[in-house]
């Protein structure tokens, strides 16, 4: 196959993966074809290479770890007691094995709220941990910019043990079937993202995991926070209408 040809090829599947047509490829008079070029925030999404991933829930304190999750949602909080955590030391490891940047599981399928935070009553502020005052995110993140990691957040929004959702988002455990509980939850997890996205500084990388219930089907209408709070983070997993440009999504 000749360089020509082999090019046009390239161009073609990279063309496929974007969703661009031949028409918008094809010459216009001397113009040469259009060629997509990825923005500043992808090249360093794909310059980072490697990075190191926290999953840090009130499960690892009970028999079974998350195998239970939809059971753990009422969980007493004070199981919840890292007494000995130490975020430098993630950082160290992460540092240590060549990662660029990480992600920390801040809110995941159990509800557990990993914050200070007065979404609902179900979290390290419902803890004797550190007098009810401990802020995993917040130890997290300082440890990633002190040791130049860049850090990313993960926030699952399809389920929440604690208030009775299951993917793909819906109340009563994924039924869905009240539009008023559903409302509701929308607009808790509206505020969830807003406090993650807008309290503890630019994040590299922002994970959805399993994107979000579209707006007009109940679910959080997340983008216009995104494209406010965090605009420059790259995005796996987000919901439609993600940006695609610098807050685009990765996967």
């Amino acid at each position: 196959m000749s360089k020509p040809i082999l090019w046009g090829a390239v161009l073609a599947t990279m063309a496929a993966g974007l969703g661009i047509g031949p028409a918008a490829l094809a010459a216009e008079g001397d113009k040469p074809p259009m060629i997509p070029k990825p923005t500043p925030e992808q090249v360093a999404w794909q310059d980072a290479e490697m990075g190191m991933f926290f999953h840090f829930d009130i499960p690892v304190f009970v028999e079974g770890g998350e195998g239970d999750w939809p059971n753990q949602g009422r969980l007493d909080p004070n199981l919840y007691h890292p007494d000995e955590l130490n975020t430098d030391q993630w950082m160290e490891a992460a540092k240590a094995m060549g990662a660029a940047y990480s992600v920390f599981v801040a809110k995941h399928c159990t509800g557990f709220i990993s914050w200070q935070s007065d979404l609902y009553a179900y979290g390290v502020k419902q803890s004797k941990w550190r007098g009810g005052k401990g802020d995993v995110v917040r130890d997290y993140v300082e440890s990633c910019r002190k040791y130049g990691i860049k850090p990313g957040i993960y926030a699952s929004v399809t389920a929440n043990a604690h208030l009775n959702v299951n993917n793909p988002g819906l109340v009563n455990f994924g039924k869905g079937g009240d539009a008023a509980k559903q409302a509701e939850y929308a607009r808790i997890c509206e505020r969830m993202v807003s406090e993650l996205w807008g309290n503890y500084g630019g994040l590299f990388y922002v994970w959805f995991d399993g994107g979000a219930l579209p707006p007009d089907k109940g679910g959080p209408d997340l983008v216009p926070i995104l494209k406010k709070l965090q605009p420059h983070a790259v995005c796996f997993q987000g919901p439609p209408g993600t940006p695609a440009g610098p807050a685009m999504r990765a996967a």
